[in-house]
């Protein structure tokens, strides 16, 4: 939303009904802006115009009820409500994707610079990312396409692109299809919790897929000798492949402690991790690596709580030996 002719003292009186954080450039708006927020560009006329950038904790009709309804005060002169947007994850062929949509819904295509237009502002701005839709994102982590849809209202449009989301999803993967895999916990000092925690945090932030099973279970690793494990069965659009470099740098704490085995079956078969391509030495090489990289790609919060959860195992083991 775009305003100008804002009195002086506006933010105080918006203080007094919402919560806001200005920002100095649309960029560190935009990166900061989550669901069910508003951002309002705030302009002044005339040379030197100055902008600022607030992002409101509230939907703009609110915002603009709020601003008409004052008593005995002014409201802005000049006001554009630019496009609502919603953001859609897509992991592989995103083409056949956003081709699929933009046929289902009659929509137009542009750039993402274009959502900001004036002559797009009737229209609902169809966004795309491959990342994780479960924390606020960036300029960067945006894809350039974007489809313009016009004539179905925002909640109607949202609610359809959700429940075809699955399906959406679907049509970018590697031959449609998902994959059924079992993840196998194993810890000789039996803190098969601490680890399956760990994985689960990683699961979540990664949106890497659903667990549809987990419980106790035994592993034969010897004739006649029975070795207690917890499994998980995970549905997810990840080939087998990533999910094995997700599992081995699991494996492994900061300081290269093996923390525990987390071995990964498609049906019967194992996968292993002497069939990794770019095989780097020995194992605990190889585990690190993909340790560092899977670090990279979670959000501060989630790389904390691992951090923290490595501390507390390894302290676990110091205090049984």
């Amino acid at each position: 939303m775009l305003m100008r002719g804002v009195e002086d003292g506006f933010e105080t009186a918006l203080s007094g009904k919402f919560t806001f954080h200005e920002y100095p450039v649309l960029e560190d708006a935009y990166n900061n802006a989550g669901e069910g927020q508003s951002l309002i560009l705030l302009g002044r006329p005339g040379r030197g115009m100055k902008r600022r950038f607030l992002v409101v904790d509230s939907l703009s009709d609110e915002i603009l009820a709020f601003l008409l309804n004052r008593k005995n005060a002014p409201v802005p002169k000049y006001v554009l409500m630019m496009p609502r947007t919603l953001l859609f994850r897509i992991f592989g062929e995103k083409e056949r994707v956003i081709s699929q949509i933009a046929a289902d819904y009659g929509a137009k295509r542009g750039k993402f610079g274009s959502i900001l237009r004036p002559s797009r502002r009737e229209s609902i701005a169809v966004c795309f990312t491959s990342s994780p839709l479960n924390r606020s994102l960036s300029f960067e982590n945006i894809m350039d396409d974007v489809l313009h849809i016009r004539g179905i209202p925002y909640e109607r449009l949202f609610n359809s692109l959700r429940s075809r989301a699955l399906w959406y999803f679907s049509e970018g993967l590697e031959n449609r299809q998902w994959n059924d895999l079992e993840i196998r916990i194993y810890d000789s000092w039996g803190y098969f919790m601490e680890h399956y925690e760990r994985l689960r945090t990683v699961l979540e932030s990664l949106e890497a897929g659903m667990v549809l099973g987990e419980g106790w279970g035994k592993d034969y690793a010897h004739i006649l000798m029975a070795v207690k494990i917890y499994r998980l069965r995970l549905f997810t659009f990840l080939p087998p492949k990533a999910v094995k470099e997700i599992l081995m740098g699991l494996e492994y704490s900061a300081d290269g402690t093996r923390l525990a085995d987390l071995d990964l079956y498609t049906g019967r078969d194992k996968i292993s991790w002497g069939g990794m391509e770019k095989k780097a030495g020995e194992r605990g090489t190889l585990g690190f690596s993909f340790r560092e990289k899977l670090f990279s790609r979670l959000f501060e919060e989630d790389r904390k709580k691992l951090q923290e959860s490595e501390v507390r195992i390894l302290n676990l083991r110091k205090g049984n030996t």
